[in-house]
C-alpha cells in the first residue's frame, strides 16, 4: 500500500473513532473497538492521539458489579469552536457552537445591508471579533466559520453568485471575510441548506436521512436532504422552488415567467396585497389582522396555505421524503396557520403518499441557520 494511502486510512479511522465517541460518549475503549471493528491496539493509539490533541478526556466510570471499573472516554466541549452566521436584508445573526454541538452564544444585529456588501463585511468582522472576545474564544480554538446566505451560492469557492434579496452578485464572501483577519476556514452556502442540518437534530445522530425543509421569508426556498447529505444539483441550485410554476396564467415574475410561487407567498408579495390605507409595513401586522378576523388578512392566509400545500405536494411526489419541515416567521409563531396548512396538505397531498406523509414545523426559531451553519462547518472541516 502506498504511503499516501496509509496516511489517508489512518486519518479516516481517526475521524470514525471521533465520530463514534461523539455519538456514544461516555464510552470505553473496548466498546469502541467492538463498534468500529478496529483492533484494541488501533483504538488505543487513536484515543491517545485524540487526547493529546485535546479532543477527548478519559475518566473512571461508576462502580460495576464485578471486575475493574472501566475507564470511559468523554468529549471535551472546549476542544474547538465554530461560528455560525445568518445574513438577511435587515438582520445579521451569529453564534458560537462548542465541540459537543451546543450553541453557547447567540446575537442578533439589526441593520440594513441590502445593496451594501462592503458594509456587511465590515460589520461581520467586528461582530465576530466582539463575540469571540466576550466569550473568551482564543483564535487557535476557532475551527471555522459557516455562513448562510439567501440566494445562489458557489459553496465550493465561497462565492455568492446572486442574491435577489440582498442584491449582491459575485461576492467572494469567504475570501473577503477571512482576508488576514481570521486564521480559519470559512464555508458559505444557501441559508436553507445550512438550516436543514439543525432541523434534523444532531448531525451525528440525525432524526431523518431523507427530508425537505421549506422556508418562507423575504424569499421562498427549499433544502433537500437525501441519504443524509444535502442534495445540491449540478450548480448548487437544487431547492430553488421560488420559481416553480403554480399558475401559468398568473402574476408576472421578475424572472420573466408568470405564476412563480414567490409571487404568491413571499413576504413582499403578501405586504403588497394589504389595503393601502392601512399602511401595513410588516408580516407581524398582517398576522395581527388575521387574529382580529379582518377578512382581507384571512383571505391572504388562506391563499398562502393553499399555494404552499400545492408546492409541498410537488416536492413530496418527487422525493417521497420521511418528513417535510416548514419554517419562517409567518409559520413558526402562528398555530392557526399551522393547522390551516395541515388541513390543506391533507387536501392536496397525493392520496397514495398520505399514510406516510409527515408535516413538521421548525422549532429552531431565530437560531436555525446560525446553528446549522456552525454544525456544517464543524462536520465539513473535521472530516477533511
Amino acid at each position: 500500500m502506498k504511503k499516501q494511502d496509509q496516511v489517508q486510512m489512518r486519518r479516516q479511522n481517526k475521524y470514525i473513532v471521533l465520530d463514534a465517541i461523539r455519538q456514544m460518549a461516555p464510552i470505553s475503549r473496548i466498546q469502541l473497538s467492538k463498534y468500529t471493528k478496529m483492533s484494541p491496539t488501533t483504538i488505543t493509539r487513536i484515543v491517545q492521539e485524540l487526547e493529546a490533541e485535546g479532543f477527548i478526556l478519559e475518566g473512571v466510570s461508576e462502580e460495576t458489579a464485578i471486575g475493574r471499573r472501566p475507564t470511559l472516554i468523554h468529549m471535551r466541549e472546549d476542544a474547538l469552536y465554530t461560528i455560525g452566521i445568518e445574513i438577511d436584508c435587515f438582520t445579521i445573526r451569529l453564534g458560537i457552537l462548542d465541540f459537543l454541538g451546543k450553541l453557547i452564544a447567540f446575537q442578533e444585529i439589526k441593520c440594513s445591508i441590502k445593496h451594501r456588501y462592503e458594509e456587511a463585511i465590515h460589520l461581520l468582522k467586528s461582530s465576530i471579533a466582539t463575540i469571540m472576545s466576550e466569550y473568551q474564544i482564543a483564535q487557535e480554538k476557532l475551527l471555522g466559520i459557516g455562513i448562510g446566505v439567501p440566494g445562489v451560492i458557489n459553496n465550493e469557492e465561497g462565492i455568492i453568485v446572486s442574491s435577489e434579496q440582498l442584491k449582491w452578485e459575485n461576492c467572494r464572501i469567504g475570501e473577503d471575510l477571512k482576508n488576514g483577519v481570521f486564521d480559519c476556514e470559512v464555508i458559505v452556502d444557501n441559508e436553507l441548506k445550512m438550516q436543514i442540518i439543525a432541523e434534523i437534530g444532531d448531525i451525528y445522530t440525525p432524526l431523518y436521512s431523507n427530508c425537505i425543509l421549506v422556508g418562507m421569508g423575504t424569499g421562498v426556498g427549499a433544502s433537500i436532504l437525501l441519504n443524509g447529505e444535502v442534495y445540491r444539483g449540478i450548480q448548487n441550485k437544487a431547492g430553488e422552488i421560488s420559481h416553480i410554476t403554480i399558475n401559468p396564467f398568473g402574476e408576472m415574475c421578475h424572472c420573466g415567467k408568470r405564476g412563480c410561487l414567490s409571487m404568491y407567498i413571499s413576504e413582499m408579495t403578501l405586504l403588497n396585497r394589504t389595503p393601502k390605507n392601512l399602511n401595513i409595513q410588516s408580516i407581524e401586522e398582517v398576522l395581527q389582522c388575521v387574529d382580529r378576523g379582518e377578512q382581507w388578512a384571512v383571505d391572504i392566509q388562506q391563499d398562502v396555505a393553499t399555494y404552499l400545500a400545492i408546492a409541498i405536494n410537488n416536492l413530496v411526489c418527487l422525493y417521497e421524503p420521511e418528513a417535510v419541515i416548514v419554517s419562517g416567521e409567518i409559520i413558526e409563531h402562528n398555530v392557526t396557520f399551522q393547522k390551516l396548512l395541515s388541513e390543506k396538505c391533507k387536501q392536496y397531498i397525493w392520496k397514495e403518499l398520505q399514510p406516510h406523509f409527515v408535516l413538521q414545523f421548525s422549532n429552531q426559531l431565530k437560531e436555525g441557520v446560525v446553528k446549522g451553519a456552525a454544525l456544517q462547518a464543524q462536520k465539513q472541516l473535521l472530516s477533511v
